[in-house]
């Protein structure tokens, strides 16, 4: 079993530039941020008053704050990497951008592997706002995406309309709901993509706890993998969750080859690699 960290490739669009105490200093193509990280532990490779960011993310709640002064609404990065991808980076009431910077790596495997299988079916679940699949339609893939919240389907809708996409069918679905039934109309799909959140409510009210709720959801997919060939990706931002619990729980409830387990992970300005979260990834 192989365990990895791997970085994105951004070149000049995305720069991780410094990390530390709690925070982390960034560049999103021109605009230069700074906003709180619970893995940016230890003493940052510049001093914090060396830091120059013109926008700084301040929380006043578990899930929201602002930034001073306010970021742009949005403004486009490409990922040279994934057939010069486009995407949205913007503001919203939490720190995040619109998408993770780290799962540029993804991307990459992901179009690599697609590339030469023109019309595979891709399923996305809890696809936000749709990096990966807008890398697998790139890359000739017929993707279906599925996530419970309407902004985040709005997004990737938007994200796939820079990319001058429009075969991504869009799916506001619990993803439980959605492979339950994908189940009963014994559906299969080439590549299976799984990014949960730890916590969750859906539309419809819904909870998702990752801990509880991610081996039934696997135990499901078992028939919707293709047997011949196929891939599986799996995401994971908890820290409640260590990769060898991943791979236990994909192994008793997926019969697949050995997986690449690992992090992902961003890399600084000076070569410090900052871990965002543990991945699964494998192909047959």
């Amino acid at each position: 079993m192989e365990y990895q960290a791997i970085t994105p490739s951004w070149e000049e669009e995305y720069t991780l530039v410094d990390f530390g105490e709690g925070w982390r200093w960034e560049i999103w193509g021109k605009i230069s941020v700074q906003r709180p990280d619970t893995w940016a532990i230890g003493k940052p490779s510049f001093p914090r008053s060396r830091w120059e960011a013109a926008h700084t993310y301040h929380p006043s709640g578990s899930y929201e704050g602002q930034w001073d002064p306010p970021l742009p609404e949005k403004w486009p990065l490409k990922y040279p990497k994934v057939a010069h991808m486009q995407l949205w980076a913007r503001r919203g009431r939490f720190k995040h951008l619109g998408f993770f910077p780290e799962q540029g790596a993804h991307w990459e495997w992901l179009y690599d592997w697609l590339k030469d299988r023109p019309g595979a079916r891709v399923l996305n679940l809890f696809a936000y706002t749709g990096g990966a699949s807008i890398a697998a339609a790139l890359a000739g893939a017929r993707v279906t995406h599925v996530d419970s919240s309407k902004s985040a389907l709005t997004w990737a809708a938007e994200n796939a309309q820079l990319n001058r996409i429009q075969t991504i069918r869009w799916i506001p679905e619990d993803a439980r709901k959605f492979v339950r039934r994908a189940v009963q109309r014994r559906e299969t799909y080439h590549a299976i993509l799984i990014d949960p959140p730890a916590y969750g409510i859906g539309a419809e009210g819904q909870r998702w706890i990752l801990e509880k709720d991610l081996p039934l959801l696997l135990s499901l997919l078992s028939s919707l993998l293709s047997p011949q060939e196929g891939l599986l990706l799996i995401n994971v931002y908890s820290a409640g969750l260590s990769p060898l619990t991943l791979w236990r729980l994909v192994s008793e409830t997926l019969s697949l080859p050995t997986p690449q387990l690992g992090e992902l992970a961003l890399r600084s300005s000076t070569g410090r690699l900052l871990s965002t979260g543990i991945y699964l990834r494998t192909t047959w």
